[in-house]
């Protein structure tokens, strides 16, 4: 098997290991703090090792996410407020 620091990946072979469609794909790539940057350019190449890791690290932030929502000791704690606000305010008339 080959070493997966010597296993890059294009751009579109990241899309369709994450089940991108092209254009959500292009904005997910350009995007730093979702994607860690390729380590080539031009063309654009993404180590497998970096994936790897990059994907363990979502899913240990998603387990300890669910952890925390699940957790029978904690208080109660509102949907809305773990939600980005709104940068409109209604008007009352």
């Amino acid at each position: 098997m080959d070493d997966p620091r010597h296993v890059f990946l294009s751009a579109s072979e990241v899309m369709a290991r994450y089940g991108w469609g092209k254009t959500k794909g292009y904005q997910n790539l350009k995007d730093r703090e979702l994607v860690p940057p390729p380590v080539m350019t031009h063309p654009d190449r993404w180590r497998v090792d970096q994936l790897l890791a990059w994907e363990e690290k979502r899913m240990e932030l998603a387990e300890a996410a669910l952890q925390f929502l699940a957790a029978p000791d904690r208080e109660e704690v509102n949907l809305s407020d773990l939600l980005p606000q709104s940068k409109r305010t209604r008007r009352t008339a």
